[in-house]
């Protein structure tokens, strides 16, 4: 693969990125992000910071705007008084749900001008993508490494 080819596809990510972004509505991919992963687990929020790759000043914002939408919800953790773990609400459930249904919606589309084939292997090769990101996510976890 070349370093053209690569770059092709790092544009393809970000303007596919771009027009997932705008099918959300009133949540952008950063909140999507930190949803999901709040979601899967729920974590304190230094460690959902690190998961998302975002700062710590930054997870706080995004943080005030899910809670104020009653997505999420902070609970203290017993026994650390500085520590925050972090849970989705029932009503954070169903916006996450809609937002995925949303890009599902959205990839669909746009893979509609693929052939059968070709859709597959685009398919495929996000999903080879995503596991790549967790792979590596786990290796510098466990090395101790930033993201």
């Amino acid at each position: 693969m070349s370093t053209a080819d690569l770059a092709a596809a790092a544009r393809a990510v970000a303007f596919t990125a771009r027009r997932l972004e705008r099918c959300l509505g009133d949540m952008t991919l950063p909140q999507f992000r930190v949803l999901s992963l709040v979601a899967s687990s729920p974590e304190r929020a230094n460690r959902v910071a690190e998961r998302a790759a975002v700062s710590r000043p930054s997870l706080t914002g995004l943080l005030d705007g899910l809670e104020a939408r009653g997505w999420v919800r902070r609970v203290d953790v017993v026994g650390d008084r500085r520590g925050v773990l972090l849970e989705v609400t029932e009503t954070g459930t169903q916006a996450l749900a809609q937002a995925e249904q949303a890009m599902v919606d959205v990839l669909d589309e746009l893979l509609d001008v693929a052939g059968p084939g070709d859709r597959d292997q685009v398919v495929a090769g996000l999903v080879a993508l995503g596991e790549a990101l967790r792979s590596q996510r786990d290796q510098r976890d466990a090395a101790g490494l930033p993201r």
